[in-house]
């Protein structure tokens, strides 16, 4: 039972809630609505194709908890160890090259593996795995007790080829998830100390890919216009984005009621992509606000986690956890209001799907894991970030940690 620094005892009742208990029940609510959103808009479908939707979303629900629960309840300084962290990368590696190779092809893409069980198609999609494992890589490589974090040649070259490896393997099939990655790997390693100047060097690059795999895709480089100007382009490619606004503005304060929605039978997948949109026309602006709250307690306790991490390790896998399910929830949401091109990308919990559901929930438990080690350590291994704090001078960094923090 715990003690206070008086000498109290604290009962079961009186004992303050956790960042990893808020964290573990805002996913559980997010989960219980992706249930029935996913149901509803399932229901566009034929019977039977739907329920099948419908079934296998639940089957892979159970799995996500253990994946949350397992990731919550493993020590996540395991991670920390080289030969697992290169593993994890090099597993992902091997399975996104495999998939471009023999996995199966859905609506033109080449993302699935899949498997027949017990008369049941199931999916596996690597380059979410490759989400999870890019950020473990990162988070070890960045905290190595001999890492050099401000060395352009040991450190910002190495860390971004491990990222042009795994972008380019899911960029030809992928744009969204592999700008996903880019991103959150770019951020991680600004918040371990790598100089901004360094990626000056990187835009070259960038926006070679960028005019390779959008500009010379012709439907890519369609997305991008019709962005501009939508409704000029409803019947084409603005089709998606101008249903999703009418469903959305169709919603009003209260919404039409769950399952009554009219929108998700015109938009394609409303499941995954633009599930948000059957959420704010059925449940309206309340139900909308209602998620984004969850989202918002999700990224502020997460942020507590990050801010409080007790090494180096556990600051950055944190970091780039929350990055991961924070920026695809923007990136989603941007695209269903119109706010950003539109791009195959789910909501995190909350759209249909098995591998994006798993390591979404892995990711979460992840954190919840160094909040854990958090509270069990007590004392941190470095001072909780702040503003204005004084730092040592030989440990300053760009975002006033440590330049070397061992995490043995």
């Amino acid at each position: 039972m715990p003690i206070q620094s008086d000498g109290v005892r604290l009962s079961r009742a009186d004992r303050p809630t956790t960042d990893a208990q808020v964290l573990v029940m805002v996913v559980l609510a997010l989960l219980a609505v992706g249930v029935l959103l996913v149901y509803s808009a399932t229901r566009t479908l034929a019977p039977a194709s739907g329920g099948s939707l419908f079934a296998r979303h639940l089957l892979f629900l159970p799995v996500a908890l253990v994946a949350m629960a397992f990731g919550a309840a493993v020590p996540y300084r395991w991670l920390s160890r080289g030969w697992v962290a290169v593993g994890i990368l090099a597993a992902a590696v091997a399975l996104l090259a495999l998939v471009l190779l023999f996995g199966d092809a859905v609506n033109g893409a080449r993302r699935w593996f899949s498997v027949t069980v017990a008369g049941m198609r199931i999916s596996f999609q690597p380059s979410e795995f490759a989400k999870v494992a890019l950020v473990v890589f990162l988070a070890w490589f960045l905290s190595r007790p001999r890492a050099l974090v401000r060395s352009y040649r040991r450190t910002f070259v190495p860390a971004m080829a491990a990222t042009a490896v795994v972008c380019t393997l899911i960029v030809k099939e992928d744009f969204g998830t592999a700008a996903l990655v880019g991103l959150v790997a770019a951020v991680v390693c600004l918040l371990a100390g790598c100089r901004w100047w360094h990626f000056l060097t990187v835009l070259p690059v960038a926006a070679l890919g960028f005019y390779v795999t959008v500009v010379r895709v012709p439907y890519r480089w369609e997305r991008i216009i019709a962005f501009v100007d939508p409704w000029r382009y409803q019947d084409g490619a603005g089709w998606h984005i101008t249903q999703s606004l009418m469903g959305i503005g169709r919603g009003g304060l209260l919404g039409v009621g769950l399952g009554m929605g009219v929108q998700k039978y015109y938009i394609p997948e409303c499941e995954t992509d633009f599930i948000f949109a059957v959420l704010a026309e059925e449940m309206g602006l309340l139900g909308a606000l209602l998620v984004l709250g969850l989202f918002g307690v999700l990224v502020w306790r997460a942020g507590r986690v990050v801010r409080d991490a007790a090494d180096r390790f556990g600051f950055l896998l944190a970091a780039g956890m929350l990055l991961t399910i924070g920026l695809q929830a923007v990136m989603n949401i941007g695209v269903v209001t119109g706010a950003l091109p539109a791009k195959g990308i789910g909501l995190p919990f909350i759209s249909y799907g098995g591998s994006g559901l798993v390591m979404m929930s892995l990711a979460a438990g992840l954190i919840a894991s160094v909040a854990r080690y958090r509270a069990s350590a007590g004392a941190l291994a470095w001072p909780p970030l702040r503003l204005g704090a004084p730092v040592p001078e030989r440990q300053r960094t760009r975002f006033g940690r440590p330049e070397v923090a061992p995490h043995a």
